[in-house]
């Protein structure tokens, strides 16, 4: 139940350099296929909007929304926010309300690419936290660009224990009661861009993400591993 999707190229555009406040990146709207992670709930295609943006401070990276603040190193201190769609309901298990996490993180554009690191606090029902980090690196292959991407979410016991333990009723439902710990959960993923005509750009992102132990072994728990696809045609700014 990681963040799903990608976030930023590795190079900044010229115009968003001459013009540090103009509105510069992609705009559009994808098809997005992910598996849902839990017993019995099945995942459906949804159209969603992609939007991985700079406007001044203000960013958006496709599932995360902030503003820059500080100078930090090769980036800044930002503030943001993530959608998420962790929540569920159906098959006989109790509701789970998506997150509302917010928090502090940090964009390091490099030579040798972009490591991000994010600290996050669910204002939601589970009151827990995440902390994300993540590297991306830009591989031009011809006409295609590749964004190679790996990553770590840490899982604090209270967000982990709020999706993927078992309430009274769903105790009850599966035979056994369960509560996990804190998780770790790496993934890979690649964002793939290809021009199509002028500024219209497809994308296409894979990601998988391997559970923790401690989640997959819950009984509300679907593979141990979640698989995600999102497939969106953009205009470039």
């Amino acid at each position: 139940m990681a963040g799903l999707l990608p976030g930023v190229a590795c190079s900044e555009e010229p115009a968003a350099v001459a013009h540090p406040e103009a509105f510069s990146g992609d705009v559009g709207l994808g098809v997005l296929q992910g598996a849902s992670g839990i017993q019995g709930v099945q995942a459906r295609p949804s159209v969603v909007p992609y939007l991985n943006f700079e406007k001044g401070r203000l960013f958006g990276r496709i599932d995360t929304f902030g503003v820059k603040t500080l100078p930090l190193g090769a980036g800044h201190l930002e503030l943001l926010g993530q959608v998420r769609s962790d929540g569920y309901q159906g098959s006989g298990w109790s509701l789970r309300k998506d997150p509302v996490p917010l928090g502090l993180g940090t964009l390091q554009i490099t030579p040798v690419g972009a490591f991000g690191l994010n600290v996050l606090h669910d204002f939601g029902a589970s009151g827990g936290t995440l902390l994300q980090a993540r590297y991306l690196a830009e591989l031009p292959l011809g006409r295609l660009t590749l964004y190679p991407e790996l990553g770590l979410e840490r899982q604090s016991a209270a967000y982990a224990r709020y999706y993927l333990g078992t309430t009274a009723a769903d105790a009850a439902a599966a035979g056994r009661a369960y509560q996990p710990g804190a998780a770790l959960n790496p993934y890979v993923g690649g964002l793939i861009e290809l021009p199509v005509s002028g500024p219209w750009v497809l994308n296409l992102y894979l990601r998988r993400v391997f559970v923790d132990r401690t989640l997959a072994n819950s009984p509300l728990a679907g593979h141990g591993h979640r698989d995600t696809a999102l497939l969106a045609l953009t205009y470039r700014y």
